[in-house]
């Protein structure tokens, strides 16, 4: 792996975690409309969906940030 490739496996841990940011903000601000009464069954749906798409954005920025760190820890010359 060159200097290139590492810069570019950077970006994209950074777009990955910006990704997990935003659906994570979406998830917040769902919740945020919660009122004392009931979730209606549309309601729950979207809110269940929302949380799957958040945690498969948290798996990705995860994927991306341990290759990174394996990258940053053993020197990326060293993973050809």
């Amino acid at each position: 792996m060159n200097c290139a490739e590492f810069t570019d496996m950077h970006a994209n841990c950074v777009t990955a975690m910006r990704t997990y940011f935003v659906q994570v903000e979406k998830t917040s601000a769902m919740l945020a409309e919660c009122t004392a009464e009931p979730l209606t069954f549309r309601e729950r749906f979207k809110l269940m969906s929302q949380g799957i798409v958040e945690n498969d954005a948290h798996l990705a920025y995860l994927g991306a940030r341990s290759l990174l760190l394996s990258a940053a820890q053993l020197g990326y010359a060293s993973l050809i």
